[in-house]
C-alpha cells in the first residue's frame, strides 16, 4: 500500500513540476510590445497626400523618435507607459544627425494580459491581442468610434529585414483593407519582438472618377497616397 501511495505521489508531483515547466515556456507574444522605460525607436517617414480643394499633391519627409519616457498607474491603477514624440524634419542643406529633435506629442500605452492598446491623439486603439496566433482577428477599435476594423495577423514569427536592421521575429497586422470603384484604404503594421513598431503602412485615398480602365492609384482626387514609417534606429 505505501509503495502504491509512493508511486502515486511521484507521478503527481512529475507531472505538476512539466505543467509549470510547459507554462513557463508558453510565448504568448508579449515581447512584441515592450514596456520598459528608456526604450526608444526612430522611424525615417515617408508620405504623399493630395488635398481635394487645391488638386496639390503635398510630399513630406522627416524622423520620429517615441520614447517610453516614464510607467504610471492611470485612473484606474493600470500600469500606463508615457510615450513622448519627437520630429525631426527634412532638410535638403542640413543633415537629421546635424538637427535637434522638438517634442510633438505624448501618447500613452498599456500592455494588459491579453492586448496591446495605445492612445494616440486622444484616441485609443488595440494594436494587438494575446495570444498571437496566425489569422486571429479582432476588433481595433474597440475602445473608440471610428467603427469596426477587423484586425488580422497575416504572420508571426518570422524573421525579416526592414529598415536594413535584421530581426529574428517579427509579426504582421493587417488593419483595414478595401477597395472598390471609388476607394481604397489599406492600413498595414509590423512588429519586431524585443523592439516593437518597425513599419507602419497607411493608403487611403478617394476617387471622384469611376473609369474600370484605370487603377484608383493613377486617378485619385483625395486622401494618402502614401504613408510608411520604417524604423531607423531602436535602443534602450
Amino acid at each position: 500500500m505505501k509503495k502504491i501511495l509512493f508511486l502515486i505521489i511521484a507521478a503527481t508531483t512529475i507531472y505538476s513540476c512539466k505543467k509549470d515547466q510547459d507554462t513557463s515556456a508558453l510565448d504568448i507574444g508579449y515581447g512584441y510590445f515592450p514596456n520598459q522605460s528608456g526604450k526608444y525607436i526612430i522611424y525615417d517617414v515617408d508620405s504623399i497626400v493630395k488635398n481635394s480643394f487645391t488638386k496639390q499633391v503635398d510630399t513630406f519627409k522627416f524622423q520620429v523618435k517615441e520614447v517610453i519616457e516614464s510607467v504610471f498607474n492611470d485612473n484606474t491603477g493600470r500600469p500606463t507607459l508615457r510615450l513622448e514624440r519627437y520630429r525631426k524634419y527634412y532638410s535638403k542643406t542640413v543633415a537629421y544627425d546635424s538637427m535637434s529633435w522638438v517634442l510633438t506629442d505624448v501618447w500613452s500605452a498599456n500592455l494588459t494580459s491579453t492586448s496591446a492598446e495605445k492612445v494616440e491623439e486622444n484616441v485609443r486603439y488595440v494594436r494587438l491581442i494575446f495570444p498571437v496566433e496566425k489569422y486571429k482577428t479582432w476588433n481595433g477599435n474597440a475602445y473608440n468610434t471610428i467603427g469596426e476594423w477587423n484586425y488580422k495577423y497575416t504572420e508571426i514569427d518570422k524573421a525579416k529585414t526592414v529598415g536594413g536592421i535584421a530581426f529574428d521575429s517579427t509579426l504582421t497586422v493587417v488593419q483595414f483593407e478595401d477597395e472598390n470603384l471609388i476607394d481604397k484604404k489599406y492600413y498595414r503594421e509590423m512588429y519586431a519582438k524585443n523592439v516593437g513598431l518597425i513599419y507602419r503602412q497607411i493608403i487611403d485615398v478617394h476617387s471622384d472618377s469611376i473609369q474600370t480602365a484605370v487603377p484608383i492609384m493613377n486617378r485619385v482626387t483625395s486622401g494618402i497616397i502614401k504613408y510608411t514609417a520604417t524604423i531607423n534606429k531602436f535602443g534602450g
